[in-house]
């Protein structure tokens, strides 16, 4: 089984989630849509059909920005045709908000920025209400025919529309992913919201571990149940 791995810039790779879709039997294969970060009105040619699942991830963007108008565009086309072709999808923030965008949904600011791990508020025992990792600054309605799977104060955390799963947070984090965050300054952000970044990149590095069995549980279920595709070989490989 081939993955899309649609990576927004450099550092908004797929880490932990990546790993453990490997671990399952899936074969990983990269896009990065913005190669320098300083300059993301690139334009950008998404790929075509031949992957069997597409995972969209982070981005220091929004969907609404002007400066990413050259490429995100095309992105969204990209989602509606795989959405309609019945390709399973997998969305991480920016990807989950671009999920909306595409299939129906409104993406914009929040006045209820969340950063560092928190309750995501779902009774959904894939998913489970306990901290996962959060660093946006905006919010999102739900996409045409999508079932609400987890929300708090902010709105939204996670969403199913067909074969595809939107996430407002970051389960693929670690400390190490963090602080190259930190290197194109989103420690800024973290100080703006009150944490100290040097205490959230300890807590990460502990909650990476911690939350693994969560991280399993819950792209065993998108895969099983909301992609359905791993065939009886992948899983018994799985290990």
């Amino acid at each position: 089984m081939r993955a899309l791995i649609i990576e927004h810039d450099p550092m908004s790779t797929p880490e932990r989630v990546g790993d453990h879709l490997e671990r399952r039997g899936v074969a990983l294969e990269p896009f990065v849509v913005v190669e320098d970060p300083h300059d993301p009105g690139v334009t950008a040619s998404f790929p075509g059909e031949g992957h069997d699942m597409v995972v969209l991830m982070g981005s220091p963007w929004s969907v609404y920005e002007a400066r990413i108008q050259a490429w995100v565009g095309a992105e969204l086309d990209f989602i509606r045709s795989r959405a309609a072709a019945g390709v399973p999808i997998l969305g991480i923030c920016f990807g989950a908000q671009a999920i909306s965008a595409a299939l129906g949904g409104t993406v914009g600011p929040t006045p209820r920025p969340e950063y560092g791990w928190g309750s995501v508020g779902s009774t959904v025992p894939e998913i489970a209400d306990e901290p996962w990792f959060q660093f946006h600054h905006d919010e999102f309605s739900l996409p045409v025919g999508a079932v609400e799977l987890a929300r708090n104060e902010s709105g939204t955390q996670a969403f199913r529309v067909g074969r595809a799963l939107g996430l407002q947070f970051h389960p693929e984090m670690t400390a190490e992913l963090l602080a190259s965050w930190y290197t194109a300054g989103a420690a800024e952000a973290v100080s703006a919201a009150g944490l100290d970044p040097d205490r959230l990149i300890e807590e990460s590095r502990v909650r990476e571990v911690s939350s693994q069995a969560a991280l399993v549980r819950l792209l065993d279920w998108f895969l099983d149940e909301v992609a359905g595709s791993l065939g009886d070989a992948q899983r018994a490989g799985a290990g």
